[in-house]
């Protein structure tokens, strides 16, 4: 099986260009113009290399290594900018990026970095990560097992509540519309979704976890504060 590799980009010019480039390697690609999509996508398949562009608008790409390197640590990574910054670089550096590269740079050597990054072994050493967390809430969450659990305690909760509590706490701090939770954990039918259901799942989530991080954002959707 060729090796599977996820490329989030939300200029879809270049992404198009740099997908058939790659797909043209023998490689097998899966494109993602935001980094919400990647995220719940992420979740659910195993891939050898994100290529990620840095500036995007839902959340940049260094944040989103960082909350994919939660789920898999081992994750060989790139992270593309059109506009090459030291102070980002280091940024990529600190969470173990393996490259950090200008999109100036000719397809024929992004190809070579691409080719010999997934060549490299990885470091099995390091031991993949299936918890969530969070510290204000007490709360963890094994998603390989599906558990979760409240000041150590397992809390049984409804496949909705789980995933809406998932979405959360990958996305700490990030304004998500109703639209974009309805996309993510309601993408079979999400035309004839009534959002105010969204609203009552996150209600019943409340209070069976006696959550105060959910916070409402006025017109928009909801956040995770903390």
């Amino acid at each position: 099986m060729g090796k599977r590799i996820m490329l989030v980009e939300d200029d879809e010019k270049y992404a198009e260009k740099l997908k058939q480039a790659i797909i043209r390697e023998g490689y097998e690609v899966s494109y993602f113009s935001t980094p919400i999509k990647a995220v719940a996508d992420f979740t659910k398949n195993n891939y050898d290399l994100v290529i990620s562009d840095f500036c995007m608008k839902d959340m940049d790409g260094v944040k989103l290594l960082t909350i994919l390197k939660e789920i898999n640590p081992c994750i060989r990574s790139i992270i593309l900018t059109a506009f090459p910054e030291e102070e980002v670089e280091m940024e990529a550096i600190d969470i173990n990026v393996d490259h950090y590269l200008s999109k100036d740079k000719s397809l024929t050597i992004m190809l070579k970095y691409i080719q010999y990054l997934l060549k490299r072994e990885v470091n099995t050493g390091v031991t993949a990560s299936y918890r969530l967390s969070s510290s204000i809430e007490q709360i963890t969450i094994d998603t390989k097992k599906r558990v979760v659990e409240k000041e150590n305690e397992v809390v049984s909760l409804t496949k909705k509540e789980y995933d809406l509590l998932v979405l959360f706490l990958k996305n700490k701090g990030t304004a998500l519309s109703r639209e974009d939770i309805a996309e993510q954990l309601w993408s079979n039918d999400i035309e004839n979704i009534d959002l105010r259901v969204i609203d009552g799942h996150i209600k019943r989530l409340r209070s069976k976890l006696s959550l105060f991080s959910i916070s409402s954002v006025r017109g928009y959707g909801y956040k995770w504060s903390e």
